[in-house]
């Protein structure tokens, strides 16, 4: 057996890695801070370049159709709403809502795990074949017995349903964490109450600019921390010192951006919808299940979703198709130098915290390894007889 001293310090390695790693948390914090602020600059030219695209190139007629008052009513809801969510894409607002999408994402694992073991359970209590009177206790040890009822609920295995995403892997391999649904403006009863009612008073609907009720409201009205659960990695002023945890706050923090842009959207097309220059609102499941790569679309200007209908297109006649608002990042940095700038120093520093990831992760499982070996060589070690 080989003699498991090591001369190289690995704990001063991991503490001179972590130390590498807090010396470069400002510069990440700066180069996502600034990428937001590029994003608040070029976002309303963005979103008037689509809603322009709508509503004079795709349904003129609708929108030449319109008092001049409803027009400008229609432009000034859009700017509110822009500005509304502007003010929410900071650092410290996203980190808050990265944290409540993750805590959600907690919540809803444990309620499937939950339901699966209770379903397992159910099923695991045999019930008599219909018709027959013959009880599960007086058959033999290990029978199999038949049943119409199915051995276990679909629901319980939808893991991957329209709007929840897909499931993203981490580098570190950690457990993945799926993508979140939308808990604020999915309440399409209150929503088909609205437009129902035409122009009405605003104060019945969901926050149009996407901030979801209950948990989450709580904390963007003020900014406060309050909801914040105390280990958190998204905590205020500071990241975190494991490198695996900032590639998981890195995919928060694009998590929650997404999150706030797709609510932007729903809401833009909301109002679209009550001015009467759009005769569709598609829900925000079907926004998130094109931004996941669940849907497939068809071709359309940037910030632009265009779905086909499965209605209508009858023989020799044009596919009938549907058009909305989705704001993009990506899109948006293909069209903003600036922003692509801004996102290429995001990635770079990636690509240098995942590097410090693997290392970091090779160095802890050397010392574990040195360490179980230290335990070994001290456990076979003779114990000393006294009596010598």
């Amino acid at each position: 057996m080989s003699d498991p001293s090591d001369p190289i310090d690995l704990p001063g390695q991991l503490e001179a890695l972590t130390g590498m790693l807090t010396d470069s948390n400002p510069q990440l914090y700066r180069h996502l801070a600034l990428y937001l602020q590029v994003l608040r600059q070029v976002l309303p030219q963005r979103v008037s370049q689509a809603c322009f695209h709508l509503a004079t190139q795709v349904h003129p007629q609708r929108y030449a159709e319109l008092s001049q008052e409803r027009r400008k009513w229609l432009h000034r809801q859009v700017e509110q709403l822009v500005r509304r969510c502007s003010s929410l894409l900071t650092v410290e607002q996203l980190a808050i809502l990265a944290d409540q999408i993750a805590r959600e994402n907690q919540r809803r694992r444990r309620h499937d795990q939950q339901q699966i073991l209770t379903e397992l359970t159910l099923a695991g209590d045999p019930e008599p074949i219909p018709g027959s009177d013959v009880s599960a206790e007086l058959l033999p040890p290990g029978s199999v017995q038949l049943a119409l009822a199915p051995p276990l609920s679909g629901m319980a295995f939808a893991w991957s349903r329209i709007g929840h995403g897909d499931s993203r892997q981490e580098e570190d391999g950690e457990e993945p964490e799926a993508e979140t649904a939308e808990t604020g403006l999915e309440d399409h009863q209150s929503l088909a109450r609205v437009l129902a009612a035409g122009q009405t008073d605003r104060s019945d609907e969901p926050d149009p600019t996407g901030e979801e009720t209950g948990t989450e409201a709580a904390t963007q009205g003020d900014g406060s921390m309050d909801g914040q659960s105390p280990d958190s990695i998204w905590q205020p002023g500071r990241l975190p010192r494991d490198p695996r945890q900032v590639l998981r706050w890195m995919d928060g923090m694009e998590l929650a951006l997404a999150r706030r842009l797709r609510n932007l959207s729903h809401a833009i097309n909301v109002e679209l919808l009550r001015a009467g220059v759009n005769r569709s609102l598609l829900p925000v499941s079907l926004l998130d299940a094109v931004l996941t790569g669940q849907l497939d679309t068809m071709a359309a200007p940037p910030n632009l979703l265009r779905l086909p209908l499965p209605f209508g297109g009858g023989v020799g006649s044009t596919q009938a198709q549907t058009m909305a608002v989705l704001l993009r990042a990506v899109e948006m940095e293909l069209e903003e130098p600036r922003l692509r700038t801004c996102r290429r120093r995001l990635q770079q520093h990636r690509q240098e915290v995942r590097r410090m990831a693997q290392q970091f992760r090779r160095l802890q499982g050397r010392l574990r390894i040195h360490q179980a070996e230290q335990l070994w060589l001290q456990d076979i070690r003779p114990t000393p007889n006294p009596d010598d």
